[in-house]
């Protein structure tokens, strides 16, 4: 076997697992960058839904406080009455 012969048998399937690295490097750095990307889309779309979800709960908060100010003037109202049937 001459030198010739011993550089391409060693050198060509060398070559090509080389090659394959590389082209395998080329392939997951594009579905790395496709991964990004659909992970980015769902954090957009969970911010919006937590954002839509926190302006519920203020509306909601605010209610509440409304409720709970309407109660204790009632429970006034009802105090100053039961005073009056009292006498």
């Amino acid at each position: 076997m001459t030198n010739v012969q011993l550089y391409f048998a060693i050198g060509v399937p060398t070559f090509t697992v080389l090659l394959g690295i590389v082209i395998g490097l080329i392939q997951s750095n594009h579905v790395l960058n496709q991964l990004n990307l659909r992970f980015t889309s769902l954090e957009n779309g969970m911010n919006t839904r937590f954002s839509i979800l926190e302006g519920r709960m203020n509306l909601f908060d605010q209610d509440m406080k409304t409720l709970v100010r309407v109660s204790n003037d009632l429970d006034v109202r009802l105090g100053r009455l039961e005073e009056r049937l009292a006498r």
